[in-house]
């Protein structure tokens, strides 16, 4: 398990980082593209901090930025309900980059020291069309940027932040639609640390943690009108060289992770490591996070996890992702199937990724559950 674990961290903080990359049109007023941004990814990295070991880990603090390191990542999923029942998936997230390292002089108030880009998509379920739209600016003259006590991340009017009370809002408008909710921590958050993910004194080059439950509230917009949802969603967190993160997993190995949220209050973090070329025997992991915050790690004679029922292609090239999966844990007597949202959640930001939301079914001792969650496949195109 511990040579498992620094793939999971970059396989979920790559798929993160993929969704909040910048599309073929750069935004109109600062034309901050991809190109620039890959750039800024460089190896470089002179007079930021390293990632040397054990991060002591405090909050509120952490949720706020960590302008010391080049790298940082606040990302957002969840699945929503409204009064009809109907199912929607959402994400928000907000990548940030440093540009110059912290104490170094600037010429003009007009330069930027870093530049951040944030990715928004509302997921109906079903056949309505998927809202999402993305963002890029610099972190000068007010048009982007994080500050702490208290958070606030914001790339022009969209923005995350934590009230007095520890509550998180968010504000999206974009692609047709809005989204505007209030987060309540229902759980406490896992470090890396508390999650035992990493040997000691080994890690992915980049600090995280998650917070596994949050409750939702608020209101959404979308072709259909307004509606008043609530729901839940999980929050994942990391800094540091999270450029690292964009390599994609290259390499012989691909990951799989999944985050899924449970109905009896526990959640899921699993990964499914495979060969590319095919062969040899997948490896599963799972950690479970129990309803009063407790941890434990399921290895690969714990638990099985499969996909099943066949798979769906990629209109753009034919890649074949296997969007329905079986996973099953005998200890635990749990049984789920997990299958998409909607199947069209893929992204082709220049490595094939299907990264999107999911519903669960399935039992546990004898009890139907349900849920919702992520799926982030990777290393199945060609060439990838």
């Amino acid at each position: 398990m511990r040579w498992i674990a620094p793939p999971l961290a970059l396989a979920g903080l790559a798929a993160a980082a993929w969704l909040l990359w910048p599309r073929t049109a750069a935004p109109p007023v600062e034309q901050i593209d991809a190109a620039s941004l890959a750039q800024a990814f460089g190896t470089d990295t002179h007079g930021f901090a390293k990632v040397t070991g054990h991060w002591d880990y405090s909050f509120p603090r952490d949720t706020g930025p960590h302008p010391a390191y080049r790298g940082e990542l606040w990302d957002l999923i969840g699945q929503l309900t409204d009064s009809q029942q109907r199912r929607y998936g959402f994400r928000l997230g907000f990548v940030r980059i440093g540009l110059t390292a912290p104490g170094t002089r600037r010429e003009s108030e007009l330069a930027a020291t870093a530049v951040m880009t944030a990715g928004f998509a509302l997921i109906p379920c079903g056949n309505a069309e998927l809202i999402q739209d993305q963002r890029a600016s610099r972190t000068a003259l007010g048009l982007a940027g994080a500050e702490g006590d208290p958070m606030r991340v914001w790339v022009e009017d969209w923005r995350l932040e934590q009230d007095a009370d520890g509550a998180l809002h968010i504000i999206a408008r974009g692609g047709g639609g809005a989204l505007e909710l209030t987060l309540q921590r229902a759980k406490a958050p896992v470090t890396a640390d508390q999650a035992g993910l990493f040997a000691a004194g080994k890690g992915p080059g980049f600090y995280f943690y998650f917070e596994p439950r949050l409750s939702a509230q608020g209101r959404l917009v979308t072709a259909a009108g307004a509606a008043e949802v609530q729901g839940s969603a999980w929050l994942d967190r990391a800094w540091g060289d999270v450029g690292a993160g964009l390599a994609g997993g290259a390499g012989q190995l691909a990951m799989n992770r999944f985050a899924l949220q449970l109905d009896d209050g526990s959640e899921l973090m699993c990964i499914h490591l495979r060969r590319r070329a095919g062969g040899g025997t997948p490896i599963p992991a799972c950690l479970l996070i129990g309803a009063d915050g407790k941890t434990r790690l399921l290895q690969r004679r714990e638990l099985t996890l499969a996909p099943v029922d066949g798979s769906w292609a990629s209109p753009l090239d034919g890649t074949r992702y296997p969007l329905r999966w079986s996973l099953a844990a005998p200890a635990l007597d749990l049984v789920l199937d997990i299958a998409p949202l909607r199947e069209a959640q893929e992204l082709r930001l220049g490595t094939p990724l299907w990264s999107g939301i999911v519903s669960l079914q399935g039992t546990r001792g004898g009890r139907t559950l349900t849920g919702s969650g992520r799926m982030d496949l990777s290393g199945y195109g060609t060439g990838t």
